[in-house]
């Protein structure tokens, strides 16, 4: 589990501490920061000496992560959302009601304060992939003839999709950011499973059935990974 408190190095870097059950010292970029993933046992002070020693290289990689995460999706009056693969210029604008529309080009939200809310976008995010997500993966599973049971919604932070053994799939809101090849990439991803719970030749197989251009969707999907994280 995470410790929220916000620590601060000796350096001067911000870092978020995780105890774990592992040998050393792990150092994670998030779209949150540095997270430092540590042994129970491990005392602070050598925490701190393993970002001193990696200092130059913990600043350049938050700098990469920053600018990866504005190219993409940047939540502010003037900025971007991403949707479908298409920036869209975001408007905020003050009224009487919390609302958000999504147009082609554009994405108004306006709100009572006159500041955007993440949570706002989110949630309409969530709302148009709750009717557009599960209809795809049941319209792919069915004309393949896969035993599909059930397609659901998820916040994962780690993970597009996931599917459990007993044929139940679940995505990622946050798909609905990506181009629809990649959306449809990934969902055939996990329809895969339904018959290979396993990342075997043969599943890789049924994934190129689903998907032919899985080989330049699956290179593709990781520049987008960094909205996991939003």
């Amino acid at each position: 589990m995470v410790d929220e408190r916000l620590r601060v190095s000796s350096s001067g870097i911000p870092f978020r501490l995780q105890r774990v059950r592992r040998k050393s010292i792990g150092l994670v970029i998030t779209t949150d920061g540095l997270l430092i993933r540590a042994p129970n046992w491990t005392p602070l002070y050598e925490i701190d000496a393993a970002i001193q020693e990696r200092e130059s290289w913990i600043v350049a990689a938050l700098a990469r992560q920053r600018a990866r995460l504005t190219q993409l999706t940047e939540y502010r009056d003037g900025g971007h959302l991403l949707y479908r693969g298409e920036k869209l210029a975001v408007e905020v604008r003050a009224g009487l009601f919390d609302s958000v529309d999504l147009t082609e080009r554009h994405c108004i939200v306006t709100t009572r304060s006159g500041e955007l809310d993440r949570a706002l976008l989110d949630a309409e995010l969530m709302r148009h992939a709750r009717h557009e997500l599960p209809a795809m993966a049941m319209q792919m599973a069915s004309a393949a003839s896969l035993p599909l049971k059930a397609a659901t919604l998820s916040r994962a932070r780690t993970m597009w999709g996931s599917c459990t053994s007993d044929g139940r799939v679940r995505l990622n809101f946050r798909l609905l950011q990506l181009p629809p090849a990649l959306m449809r990439h990934v969902v055939a991803h996990e329809l895969a499973h339904l018959l290979e719970f396993n990342h075997s030749r043969r599943f890789w197989a049924i994934v190129k059935q689903l998907d032919p251009q899985c080989e330049a969707h699956k290179r593709a999907i990781r520049g987008y990974s960094v909205l996991l994280e939003l």
